[in-house]
C-alpha cells in the first residue's frame, strides 16, 4: 500500500514540474512575454484600458478590465469594398468611342501666354529686335530653350523669341491644357447638324460638308437609348450655331490656339 502512495506522490511531483516547464518554457511563457506580465489583475486594477507592448514584430493590444480579467480587444471588421460598376455594352461601346473621340497627349514642353493684351515673338532675344507674331492672352507654344529671361519658342509657325517670365509653364501648364483644350470636328462625310442628339425627329439645322470644321464641343449619348442611332458630338459653327452630328461622320482633333504672324519690319 505505501509502494503506491510512493508512486501517486512521484506521479503527482512529475506532474507538477512538467506543467511548471511548460509555463516558463512554451506558450504560457510566450504569453507572459507578450503580455508583459499584465494577464493577471486584482478587482481593483487601474486603468480600466490597457496598452500591452506586442512581441516585436506584432501589432499592439489593446486591453480592458472585466473584474479580475484581462480582456482582449474585439476584431474589427473589414469593410466589404464596393464593387465596380459592371458596364452594359452598350454603355461600354459609348465608353470607348467618347474616350477616342476626345483623346487628348498634352506635349511637356507646352507653355501658355500669360499676358492681358499680347506677347511678342522676336527674332532675336532682344527687345528692340523684330517681331515676328504675337501671342493673345492663353495662346500656346512649345518651348524649345530657355536662356535666362529669354525662352526660345515654336507657335504654330513661327520659331522665336519670348520673356520668360510672361509665360504659363510646367505642370501649371499641363493643368491650363486640360482646361483649355479645343477640339476640332472636320467632316469626313455629308451631316446633318441637328437640334437634339436623335435621327427619329425632324430636327435638321444645317447640312455640313466634307472637308469643313467646326468646334467639337460635349459629347453626347445615344437619344433615347436607341441602339439603331450612332453616337453624337455636340458642335458649334462659326456663326455661333449649336447642334449635333454623328460622330462616326467627323474626325475630331485637338489643338490649342497660336500665334498669329504680323509684318513688323520696324525696330521695337
Amino acid at each position: 500500500m505505501k509502494r503506491y502512495i510512493v508512486i501517486g506522490e512521484i506521479l503527482l511531483i512529475l506532474l507538477l514540474t512538467g506543467l511548471i516547464l511548460l509555463d516558463f518554457t512554451g506558450i504560457g511563457r510566450k504569453e507572459r512575454k507578450q503580455y508583459k506580465a499584465i494577464d493577471h489583475l486584482s478587482k481593483d486594477a487601474t486603468p480600466e484600458v490597457v496598452s500591452v507592448a506586442p512581441l516585436e514584430g506584432k501589432d499592439p493590444y489593446v486591453y480592458h478590465v472585466e473584474g479580475d480579467k484581462l480582456v482582449g480587444p474585439t476584431p474589427t471588421s473589414t469593410p466589404t469594398p464596393t464593387p465596380t460598376p459592371t458596364l452594359s455594352p452598350e454603355e461600354q461601346y459609348i465608353r470607348d468611342g467618347i474616350e477616342r473621340a476626345y483623346a487628348c497627349t498634352i506635349p511637356d514642353s507646352i507653355a501658355f501666354a500669360d499676358v492681358k493684351d499680347y506677347l511678342s515673338i522676336r527674332r532675336e532675344p532682344d527687345g528692340n529686335s523684330q517681331r515676328l507674331g504675337v501671342m493673345n492672352p492663353g495662346d500656346s507654344c512649345l518651348l524649345e530653350a530657355v536662356d535666362g529671361e529669354w525662352a526660345y519658342v515654336k507657335s504654330g509657325s513661327i520659331l522665336g523669341y519670348c520673356l520668360v517670365e510672361y509665360l504659363i509653364r510646367g505642370e501649371e501648364a499641363k493643368t491650363y491644357a486640360k482646361e483649355h483644350v479645343v477640339y476640332t470636328a472636320t467632316i469626313i462625310g455629308p451631316v446633318n447638324m441637328r437640334s437634339e442628339p436623335t435621327t427619329q425627329k425632324e430636327n435638321v439645322l444645317a447640312t455640313l460638308e466634307v472637308g469643313q470644321t467646326v468646334t467639337a464641343k460635349t459629347p453626347a449619348l445615344r437619344s433615347d437609348g436607341d441602339p439603331t442611332t450612332p453616337l453624337f458630338t455636340e458642335v458649334e459653327l462659326k456663326d455661333g450655331r449649336t447642334g449635333y452630328i454623328a460622330t462616326n461622320l467627323a474626325e475630331i482633333t485637338y489643338s490649342w490656339p497660336v500665334a498669329h504672324i504680323i509684318d513688323d519690319r520696324k525696330s521695337q
